[in-house]
């Protein structure tokens, strides 16, 4: 089924026009014609804000997702950009391997909880290496924080699959024959999503970085090569343990600091004044009110989840006791978010230990001890 509509944007005689085609669902804002495309797979709450850097750079975007939903929103931006006669455009794929098999794709991005899903949607039976014929893009990028091994065994597995004959024109460095996989997994949070402040940290086949770098600095501001294929992982979950013990540390101090009768906003100015300040305590505060954008301030919602940041701690902790490095503080953090976790809270930010550990650095009759905060403020 679909439907057109034709707008006069600039009135003058310029028309800008929008389609929708279900099961398949395309929103054009210029009636040029086709020109490469870039595949986004994960429109969750970074993925959705990735793929929107990109659209708003007037990239033409071939998603999916398995929540309709998450589909939809980015339909829903795509027309606010056609209104304002942006060049971006949105269509949406029917599975993973369809996404695959769209001509005029020269790169993948993926965006996945954790490995599990990143695993189905390159393995899967409808999976990205399910395409009928071969991939058309010649580069994937996954951006899916996940264990080493999961990133090396993906890499090889896109590695050994064929390229389409739809494909554009080899690549200098890679082999013509073949795909290549890039692991690129994100630190910066929603916030940095948001505001396009990412970092990437990149690792497998180098040759493959030119291709994609342009389009890692619309999403981020740093692009920062680590290695061969898992590096980049490895750094990810080492980046996560300090992410989290500088919060877990924060936390525990504005709450310490809060009940010997001195204000988190005071402590905060304190702490960004010298030696103990963090990206934590300036970007990310845990304590509601004084950072405005960060999760705290609005409920600890839309920010890193709590759940996903055990899943990150405890592939840190799994890599470290392979590798025989000691990791008491991973375990410790590990067991506070565990708690977290545990009581039903895992869809919360990150930041929300302040309250659930450390009660806010409450001195009211509800605050007893650790092991009773969870009754008497939950």
């Amino acid at each position: 089924m679909l439907l057109q509509m034709s707008k006069n944007l600039t009135g003058l005689q310029s028309l800008a026009s929008v389609e929708v085609i279900q099961h398949g669902m395309r929103f054009s804002s210029s009636t040029a014609g086709a020109a490469e495309k870039i595949g986004f797979m994960g429109l969750g709450a970074m993925g959705h804000r990735m793929a929107k850097h990109l659209l708003d750079a007037g990239k033409n975007l071939v998603v999916y997702d398995s929540n309709r939903f998450a589909i939809d929103r980015l339909l829903e931006d795509a027309t606010a950009v056609a209104a304002t006669g942006g060049p971006g455009t949105v269509e949406s794929a029917r599975s993973p391997a369809d996404l695959a098999e769209t001509r005029g794709i020269t790169v993948v991005f993926t965006m996945l909880p954790g490995p599990t899903a990143a695993r189905r949607a390159y393995l899967g039976p409808d999976g990205l290496l399910a395409a009928s014929g071969g991939l058309v893009p010649r580069v994937l990028v996954d951006c899916t924080t996940l264990d080493p091994p999961t990133a090396r065994e993906l890499e090889g597995r896109v590695r050994s699959s064929r390229v389409s004959p739809a494909a554009g024109p080899p690549l200098p460095g890679l082999v013509a024959e073949n795909p290549a996989l890039l692991d690129a997994p994100v630190t910066g949070g929603i916030v940095g999503a948001d505001k396009g402040t990412l970092s990437f940290l990149v690792g497998g086949e180098q040759a493959a970085l030119p291709v994609v770098e342009p389009l890692l600095k619309l999403m981020g501001s740093k692009v920062i090569w680590c290695g061969d294929a898992g590096d980049a992982q490895a750094a990810r979950l080492c980046n996560t343990l300090v992410q989290a013990a500088t919060m877990a540390a924060t936390a525990e101090a504005l709450a310490l600091a809060r009940r010997l009768g001195v204000d988190p906003g005071v402590m905060t100015r304190v702490l960004n004044s010298g030696s103990g300040g963090s990206w934590v305590s300036r970007e990310y505060n845990p304590v509601p009110g004084i950072t405005p954008d960060a999760p705290a301030s609005h409920g600890y919602r839309g920010g890193m989840r709590s759940a996903q940041v055990l899943e990150h701690l405890t592939m840190a902790l799994s890599a470290a006791e392979k590798s025989n490095s000691p990791a008491p503080v991973c375990r410790n953090i590990q067991a506070l978010y565990s708690n977290v976790v545990e009581e039903g809270l895992g869809d919360q930010d990150f930041a929300s230990i302040y309250r659930y550990v450390y009660g806010s650095g409450s001195s009211s009759h509800e605050w007893r001890s650790g092991d009773q905060l969870f009754n008497s403020t939950h």
